[in-house]
Parts: structure tokens; C-alpha cells; sequence
């Protein structure tokens, strides 16, 4: 009898959305998960505080359950099987991605399946100019755009607080192949393993998963970025949970949306004219960019999504800054600080993101400084 072919699925950064989407692909299809490590003490120490399993409790469920699966395989670069690497998902934080995959980029071809499941703009960029500088050897690159959130509670345990989908793209490697045609979609579909194992029937119904071309998956990017841009900073410069907010959070999320768009219009000009273009024109989906990201619909939809149904979760950078770790922040406000300075706009085209990314490194260098010097407050 011929064994069932298994998927490999390696995973680097199980972090939050890295673990959220491990143990849901461990749940619904056969694949072999295998997480990468930055070294062996960090395979140990994952080993010993969590005995070869992935855990996250799904709060959003009746009874809270946590939910637990065996890691058949983990590995590190000392340990590393030296074999091409086939598929491979990386959930790290955007800064460190380069630092992330250089152990494991001999295994990377032009064969691999690489997609991006990462907060921020700006990591194309990347790795086009300083990892992937071979354009004979870059691999078939894809976008995730995760809206679940995931959050570590003081105890360790990470909780899966917002069920809210997953959306995937093939990623072109210049920003000439934007728009894509539907049959990129329906080739994928049918003949690349990454593509058919996330868009498996049980999983994509259980996790939400939306399978498009890039340019819808764009503007669902460019939704989430605005959702990021707004809850990640406010909420770790404020050290509150997401729905606390909810009632007086609609001034500075105006503020913010309205500068980002203002700029995302110029830096995505072919994103915005879309329908101009290709409206009626049977080859590319239907679809109307400036329907949904418009600052009024933005606000509703950031507090909606970022307060309401994700109302108890605490975002990823309050969670890095209380933890004293480094915050996506170059990747989110300041990116659009960038794209303004790129495109030559006065500085005072993003003067409101620039004061948030500001805000928000403050708020992290305060945390540090309380963690050595105590808290004032209490004196």
C-alpha cells in the first residue's frame, strides 16, 4: 500500500500568528509542520517549557478550550536537514526577517514556496535588494494577510481572541506584474502544494481563507494596514486592551486614515485606478478599491473589527512594548513617514504618523526605563 503523501510545511517565527496557523493546520489536513528555530537553545528551550507541542486557547469559542498538538519535528540551523526547503511560511517580525532566514537560504530555490505572514509595508523592498538579489534563483513568493488576532496573556499562554480570516496572493517581485490576471489564481490552485494545503476545503473554512490575485489581496493588505496602524500604536502608547477604546478612538483614527491614504493613493496609483483601467474586462476580478478604502469606511471598519471583534485582545506591539521588546513601528506609521519622504511630499504630509511613530517608541523607551529604574508613579 503507497503511504499518503504528506505536505511539509516549514514554519519560521511561532510566535502568535505563527502558532494560531500551526495548530489549525495541525487540526483540519495532514501536513507536517515543522517550526524553525534561531538556534539550539531556542529548540530547548521551546522543547522543555512546552514538550514538543503548540498550544493557543481559542477564547472565542464557548469554554475557552485550549487546544494542544505534538510537533513531530523542530529544527534549528545546527540541526537543520540540509534538504531543499519546499514550503515555508515566515511569521517572524518584519525587522527580523533578513536575520531570520539567513541560516536557511541554501535550502531556498526557485522551486520553494516562501509566504510572508507579517504585519507592515515595506518587506518587498527588502528582499528583493538585500536577500533575494538573484532574480534566477528568487523563490514563489506569497502574501498572507492575517486578520485573526492572537494575543500572550501574563501566563504565557497565547489566545486566539478575534476570528476574522486570511487572505493569500502570489507575490510579484516588480511592482510591473501588480495586477494579475484571475488565471495566476486558478493555476495556483490546481498546481502549487502550498496554495492546494491552505486552501484544503476543512482548513480554509475553519481559518477563513481567501485565495486572490494581488491586487484584491493588495487592497486587503492596505485594509489591514490601516486596522495596524491604528490599533497597534494607539493601544501600546495608551497600554490598553483593543475594546477599551471603542467609545472615544474615532478622532485619531480619522487622523491617521486620512494622512495614509492620502499618501497609499500616490505610492498604489495603479491599485487606485483599477477599475479605470481594467473595469468590464472578463480576464481580472471585479473590484473597487475606492469603495472600501475611504477614510469614512476605514474608521467604521477599524473600530469595528480592532474593538469590537477583537475588543479583548491586546494588540501585538502593546504586547511587544510591555515585554520589552523591539516594535514594528519602522514597518507601520513610519513606513508611510518613508513613502512620503520617496515621493518627494512636504513633511508635513505625514506629520500625524510621524508624531504616532514617535508616541509609540516613546512609550516603549518608557517601559524600559521603568523596568531598571522603577516606576516614578509609586514613589
Amino acid at each position: 500500500m503507497t503511504a499518503t503523501h504528506r505536505t511539509t510545511i516549514h514554519i519560521l517565527g511561532l510566535g502568535a500568528m505563527g502558532t494560531v496557523l500551526a495548530v489549525d493546520l495541525l487540526r483540519f489536513t495532514n501536513a507536517l509542520v515543522v517550526p524553525l528555530f534561531r538556534s539550539q537553545e531556542r529548540l530547548a528551550q521551546f522543547q522543555e517549557a512546552n514538550g514538543n507541542k503548540t498550544s493557543i486557547r481559542k477564547i472565542y469559542l464557548e469554554g475557552a478550550p485550549l487546544l494542544s498538538y505534538p510537533i513531530e519535528r523542530s529544527e534549528c540551523p545546527e540541526s537543520f536537514s540540509k534538504k531543499p526547503i519546499d514550503n515555508l511560511v515566515v511569521t517572524t517580525k518584519t525587522y527580523q526577517t533578513k536575520e531570520a532566514l539567513a541560516p536557511y537560504l541554501p535550502y531556498i530555490n526557485e522551486n520553494t514556496n516562501l509566504i510572508l505572514i507579517q504585519n507592515g509595508l515595506g518587506i518587498l523592498q527588502l528582499l528583493r535588494e538585500e536577500i533575494f538579489i538573484d532574480s534566477k534563483n528568487r523563490p514563489n513568493l506569497f502574501q498572507g494577510v492575517i486578520s485573526h488576532g492572537v494575543y500572550q496573556d501574563n501566563a504565557g499562554v497565547l489566545n486566539h481572541a478575534g476570528w476574522a480570516g486570511m487572505k493569500i496572493a502570489r507575490l510579484p517581485w516588480t511592482d510591473e506584474d501588480m495586477i494579475q490576471k484571475k488565471i495566476i489564481v486558478k493555476q495556483d490552485l490546481a498546481n502549487n502544494s502550498l496554495v492546494k494545503l491552505l486552501m484544503e476545503p476543512k482548513f480554509a473554512k475553519e481559518f477563513g481563507m481567501e485565495h486572490s490575485t494581488y491586487q484584491e489581496m493588495l487592497s486587503g493588505q492596505l485594509f489591514k494596514f490601516l486596522v495596524n496602524a491604528c490599533i497597534n500604536p494607539v493601544t501600546a502608547t495608551l497600554d490598553c486592551i483593543n475594546g477599551e477604546i471603542k467609545d472615544s478612538c474615532g478622532p485619531i483614527f480619522r487622523s491617521i486614515i486620512d494622512e495614509c491614504l492620502q499618501i497609499l493613493r500616490l505610492a498604489y496609483k495603479p491599485l487606485f485606478e483599477y477599475r479605470e483601467k481594467f473595469g468590464g474586462n472578463d480576464e481580472y476580478p471585479d473590484m473597487n478599491v475606492n469603495e472600501v478604502l475611504t477614510t469614512d469606511n476605514m474608521v467604521s471598519e477599524v473600530t469595528r473589527i480592532g474593538c469590537d471583534i477583537n475588543a479583548k485582545n491586546s494588540s501585538s506591539m502593546r504586547q511587544d512594548s510591555l515585554f520589552l521588546r523591539d516594535i514594528e513601528i519602522e514597518f507601520i506609521n513610519g513606513y508611510v513617514v518613508r513613502l512620503a519622504s520617496k515621493l518627494n511630499l512636504d513633511p508635513n504630509s505625514s506629520k500625524v504618523n510621524k508624531t504616532i511613530q514617535e508616541m509609540a517608541s516613546l512609550r516603549l523607551a518608557l517601559n524600559r526605563s521603568r523596568k531598571i529604574n522603577g516606576d516614578w508613579r509609586s514613589e
